[in-house]
């Protein structure tokens, strides 16, 4: 227990609230009691912070960011084999864009079909419909009447 003095003390009487600086009994506060409820606010707080509720969802899109991951890596190596068949029109370097693209779009269609359930997943699915759309994004020419 830790004493606290307090120095002014305020009354109320007849004729209102007077203050007088005079000793006060001190107030003892109980340590223990108020570091326990410092405790459990502090454990309150850590449950509801945003690292604690990312972390299961994330575990919940671990596919679906294993796909992302190697739909990044299929899209890099489909725009160097586009880089590729700029530079020589062969049917090897046509051959090889094709099949690139053919593994990404294999991946895209596997990402738009899986369901996300954290915003790292809708990433990796917003990548995807990117890709779908040579990078173009919705518009009002996507509107139809």
């Amino acid at each position: 227990m830790v004493a606290v003095a307090n120095t002014s003390a305020c009354l109320r009487d007849e004729a209102g609230l007077s203050c007088s600086p005079r000793a006060r009994e001190p107030r003892y506060f109980d340590l223990g009691a108020l570091f326990g409820r410092v405790e459990r606010i502090e454990a309150r707080r850590r449950l509801y912070e945003p690292g604690a509720l990312a972390a299961p969802t994330r575990a919940l899109d671990a596919a679906l960011l294993a796909k992302g991951g190697a739909f990044e890596a299929a899209w890099a190596k489909e725009v160097a084999a586009l880089i590729a068949l700029k530079r020589s029109d062969t049917p090897e370097a046509r051959s090889a864009a094709r099949r690139a693209r053919a593994a990404t779009a294999r991946l895209a269609r596997r990402i738009e079909t899986a369901r996300a359930a954290s915003l790292a997943g809708l990433q990796v699915k917003a990548r995807a419909t990117l890709w779908r759309r040579n990078g173009e994004p919705l518009g009002r020419a996507d509107v139809t009447h």
